[in-house]
């Protein structure tokens, strides 16, 4: 799976659509959320032992190995730095299998390799921590997080990225715009041929369908293959939001949450998104120190500090999701709560081993639904 490379660029096509006959600037989506949203207190701080910080500080450095791009990681590696003096961040945006097939292929020939691993792909992410490839670490941050948010020994959450809906409101105004995946499913023949999401090898798509159908069942096979009926199909987030904001698609679905710190300003007068309030599944962007680093210390101050709630604010910076209370975040785990009408309707991802052993199962039935 290739990451978001094009999303800024699909959507800064936005600023020249919004020239012609866009909604007035200024405008919004009703679903957006607002930062009002209850956050809670933060909990205390629960750093490292300080001999670690240390020989952190000796190492001098870093290396993570990402899904996320450079544009993301900029805040998140200028607080970490301005937190942590004398440790420099250097972080390589990679694929999802891309990155635990580099870093194998290293440690087989003795190269230097990633302190720190992070990307969202639960399927490849198993494999990986049975052969041994993550250090088994707690993190002090532990008794002070959800229970969801230690995904395996050594493994941490890092944010729970949802995926969103993006509706071209140029071609479907907001007061039509499906609030649930049911009424996406009633629109589908009406947006015959406008409708698109990404293709199930994707990583995204596979985690959000089979999350979706993990919670809905039977109902939700149903209603993507009423909506695949009528839907295209992209490799993945950067050529479908580059189409839907060319007027090419309508309405776009289980899109990668990162593309909400897109649509801001200009842009917003093109596109708006939702969080569909039966079909918003959270993906976690898992972290973990590697057994493999160079410099463990290091890598395990940037896990400490990623779950701190500095941390997790400098995440929100960059488009991720962050759960922990105490953090403000447009984009918080409190506020998507609110859109979708509580936690009843939160589909939560997570590292079952059940729905990664059902994959053939789920991708052959997605490529009947979708006509692939």
């Amino acid at each position: 799976m290739r990451r978001t490379a094009l999303l800024p660029l699909a959507l800064a096509a936005a600023v020249v659509l919004a020239g012609c006959g866009s909604p007035a600037a200024g405008t919004t989506s009703p679903t957006t959320p607002a930062p009002t949203a209850d956050i809670g207190e933060a909990s205390p701080v629960t750093p490292l032992d300080d001999t670690v910080v240390e020989a952190a500080r000796a190492e001098g450095e870093v290396l993570l190995y990402t899904n996320a791009e450079d544009q993301q990681m900029a805040p998140i590696k200028e607080a970490f730095e301005a937190a942590h003096p004398g440790i420099v961040l250097r972080s390589l945006p990679l694929g999802d299998e891309e990155m635990f097939q580099r870093y194998e292929t290293e440690v087989a020939s003795g190269a230097p390799t990633a302190d720190v691993v992070m990307n969202s792909d639960a399927a490849a992410w198993l494999p990986f921590i049975d052969g041994g490839n993550i250090a088994d670490h707690q993190d002090p941050n532990t008794p002070n997080l959800p229970d969801y948010a230690l995904l395996a020994p050594g493994v941490y959450a890092v944010s729970l990225d949802p995926v969103v809906a993006v509706f071209n409101k140029a071609l479907l105004p907001e007061s039509e715009q499906p609030t649930t995946m049911a009424a996406l499913a009633e629109m589908a023949p009406r947006l015959d041929g406008r409708i698109a999401t990404t293709d199930i090898g994707n990583a995204i798509q596979f985690g959000s369908t089979g999350s979706y159908v993990d919670r809905q069942g039977e109902a939700g096979w149903q209603v993507l293959e009423a909506i695949g009926a009528h839907s295209g199909v992209e490799s993945s987030n950067g050529p479908l939001v580059t189409k839907l904001v060319q007027g090419q698609y309508t309405a776009t679905f289980f899109v990668a949450g990162a593309v909400r710190a897109f649509i801001t300003d200009d842009v917003a007068q093109v596109v708006n998104y939702r969080y569909l309030e039966d079909g918003t599944p959270l993906l976690p962007r898992a972290v973990g120190v590697t057994s493999g680093a160079g410099h463990p210390n290091a890598g395990r101050v940037f896990v400490n500090w990623l779950l701190s709630v500095e941390g997790q604010e400098a995440a929100c910076t960059g488009g991720f999701t962050p759960y922990r209370d105490g953090v403000p975040c447009d984009f918080g785990l409190p506020q998507v709560t609110a859109a979708v009408g509580g936690e009843d309707n939160l589909i939560i991802g997570s590292f079952d081993r059940a729905v990664v052993d059902q994959r053939d199962e789920i991708v052959t039935r997605w490529n009947e639904a979708f006509g692939r």
